[in-house]
């Protein structure tokens, strides 16, 4: 067994998978005198060809500078030896297939996903599912800063993406929520709706693959992180889905879920492992996790109110899809919705920094400040706190009281 962890844990594994989607590294030592500043990261996109490699191409091969694919220097924290990585990229495709990959573990896609689901398919199955999101993101992030486990070694691996160097690699969380979220949304659909069981299987593995995948050929992580991650998950999963609908009927019934709600969501978040170096991975948690805890007061807000209630018929429904107007509100409800949550974003991050700056007697405008803990932690847990609960409840009223919310959105308990 330890033979095998250290086999799947070789950073050679994951050299050898990039040089086959055509990723070629090429190290270079770079000398560096005490008075040479230090060396930084060009954000230039590798892909971005210019009129002078067409002329030179092949001279440009033979040095190992520039071709086609216009190499873009990265500099690597765990490297000690200041090596640079001239990255040449031969396949366009790969890239950008396996950049997209990535993306969707990443804020954006989360961003248009959970409202979508709120806003366009069904509130029930959406609040589950980020709940579930909320327990996959911090035992993995906070395993990852338990555990202190590198990323892979560089060379013989080059990484291509910036933002999440800083952060260690084992456990996998862009492999445990590629799992974890489509199989969270397949038990729930299939208890929910009928649909078919072999071809939402086939779609389960296919995004898991991808998102796997894409860990791989960026350089992020090794095949032991990534597959730790999804067994991971399955474990969280068989632990949680049992317990999911209890928790869930807490939430919405007991008059005091929002204030025990809120006060265990911070404290999780107050109580997330010390770490040696900041990283974005607190950060990140903090976002999810007050993003969930939005979205559950939201909705407990949507029952008290007595703007939810159960559907005529118990389960299982049948699918049906919207007609051409249907479509055109679902737009529009979305285009409006993702719009107003932009206008909420910017507003509490804006008056929030400046309001924590000033009572902690900081500069809001030197980004460090926003690297401490004593403004991180509410400055992040409250913007998207106030982000969730708009999502699960304040725009769908808003919705309503414009007559383009979804016909069945408020049956959903």
């Amino acid at each position: 067994m330890h033979d095998l962890i250290n086999y799947l844990n070789s950073p050679h594994l994951v050299a050898a998978f990039q040089n086959i989607f055509g990723i070629e590294p090429i190290f270079e030592a770079k000398s560096k005198s005490a008075d040479e500043p230090a060396l930084k990261i060009k954000k230039r996109s590798p892909l971005k060809s210019s009129q002078n490699n067409d002329k030179n191409g092949e001279k440009c091969q033979k040095n190992h500078k520039r071709t086609f694919s216009n190499p873009k220097k990265l500099v690597n924290i765990t490297d000690h030896n200041h090596l640079i990585a001239n990255t040449l990229i031969h396949n366009r495709f790969w890239y950008y297939f396996f950049h997209l990959g990535a993306a969707m573990g990443n804020e954006i896609f989360y961003c248009l996903f959970f409202p979508f689901w709120f806003w366009n398919v069904d509130g029930a199955i959406a609040r589950k599912v980020a709940f579930m999101w909320g327990i996959f993101m911090y035992v993995g992030q906070a395993t990852k800063d338990i555990l202190c486990m590198p990323r892979p070694a560089s060379p013989p691996v080059v990484k291509l993406e910036e933002r999440y160097l800083a952060e260690y690699g084992f456990p996998s969380t862009h492999a445990m929520v590629s799992a974890g979220l489509p199989i969270s949304v397949l038990v729930l659909s299939y208890s929910r709706y009928n649909i078919d069981l072999h071809i939402s299987i086939g779609i389960v593995v296919a995004f898991c693959s991808w998102v796997s995948c894409s860990r791989l050929y960026l350089g992020m992580h090794s095949i032991l992180d990534v597959v730790a991650g999804v067994l991971y998950s399955i474990l969280v999963l068989m632990v949680m889905i049992p317990i999911l609908e209890p928790i869930d009927h807490f939430i919405l019934e007991f008059n005091y879920s929002p204030l025990i709600v809120f006060t265990v969501g911070y404290l999780l978040c107050h109580f997330y492992p010390s770490v040696r170096q900041w990283s974005t991975a607190r950060g990140d948690t903090v976002i999810i996790i007050g993003s969930v805890i939005g979205f559950s007061i939201g909705s407990y807000l949507n029952n008290k109110l007595g703007l939810l209630h159960k559907p005529d018929e118990p389960p299982l429904y049948d699918i049906h899809f919207p007609n051409a107007f249907g479509y055109f509100l679902g737009v529009l409800r979305t285009i409006l919705g993702l719009l107003l949550v932009l206008c909420t974003r910017q507003l509490f991050k804006i008056f929030l920094l400046k309001f924590l700056c000033f009572i902690c007697k900081l500069d809001h405008r030197n980004p460090d400040s926003k690297k401490q803990k004593k403004i991180e932690l509410p400055y992040n847990y409250l913007t998207y706190f106030a982000l969730g609960v708009n999502i699960a409840f304040t725009f769908p009223f808003l919705f309503r009281l414009l007559g383009i919310e979804r016909d069945y959105s408020f049956t959903e308990l």
